[in-house]
């Protein structure tokens, strides 16, 4: 009788640590699968994540792309205007005309000696030519703006003057003066702004006789319209 009772006992014992054994897996389970599927989540969110980070780059590399594309057209129209430009006035450089590209512009910097005599509103005959040539080169861009600039030394005028007050009297003149040249020579009006600036815009501070004459001077500025040339360009391709 008590070898039933402890077989009993026995069995009773294994079968309670099964179930205990079964349960302890059952829960052992449940947890390997909630980690298991919070990983999958924390993967699914990476590969999105990395999947807009990519899409992020690709769109930032095309606009780059298209940015720097923007840039070269932009210098190659500045270049062909300059080449242009030196090409008509390569005769003149001699006198001291320059040009230069600055800030997205084309300058023509043409001293006084070349355009007029002291104190004179009136272009000379070497200047007129000058201002021929470039008229020729300049007047087929119509999405170029070109800015004329009369600059003056820092001596007062004569107070008996009766031509004009004072140096911005001066350069206003000399400027509308040089618009007038290259209109008749071509040039579409509406392209061109005359304006003076007196003594205020010196390339040299000092007051030597040098600086004085470097002073005088007219800046041709020719801004080309870039952003109408561009959609004129895309809409040809």
């Amino acid at each position: 009788m008590k070898n039933i009772r402890f077989a009993s006992s026995a069995m009773a014992l294994v079968f309670g640590v099964t179930l205990l054994g079964s349960c302890v897996s059952s829960k052992k389970y449940k947890e390997l699968e909630a980690s298991k599927n919070a990983l999958e989540q924390e993967k699914t969110a990476a590969e999105r994540n990395l999947e807009k980070a990519n899409a992020d780059l690709r769109d930032r590399d095309a606009k780059l792309a298209q940015y720097q594309q923007q840039i070269a057209q932009k210098e190659r129209i500045l270049n062909e205007l300059r080449s242009a430009v030196n090409e008509a006035l390569a005769g003149f450089q001699e006198q001291g005309l320059t040009v230069a590209v600055r800030d997205g512009k084309v300058y023509v910097t043409m001293p006084e000696k070349l355009l007029f005599a002291t104190g004179s509103t009136k272009v000379n005959p070497s200047g007129q030519a000058a201002l021929s040539k470039l008229a020729s080169a300049v007047k087929s861009h119509r999405d170029t703006e070109i800015i004329v600039e009369g600059h003056t030394d820092d001596v007062a005028v004569a107070s008996n003057n009766i031509t004009y007050k004072d140096n911005w009297d001066l350069s206003v003149l000399r400027a509308t003066e040089i618009t007038r040249l290259l209109v008749n020579n071509g040039v579409p009006p509406q392209m061109i702004v005359p304006a003076g600036r007196g003594q205020f815009t010196p390339v040299a501070m000092t007051r030597t006789p040098e600086a004085r004459q470097s002073n005088r001077r007219t800046e041709i500025i020719l801004a080309p319209n870039f952003e109408k040339i561009l959609q004129l360009l895309q809409s040809s391709n």
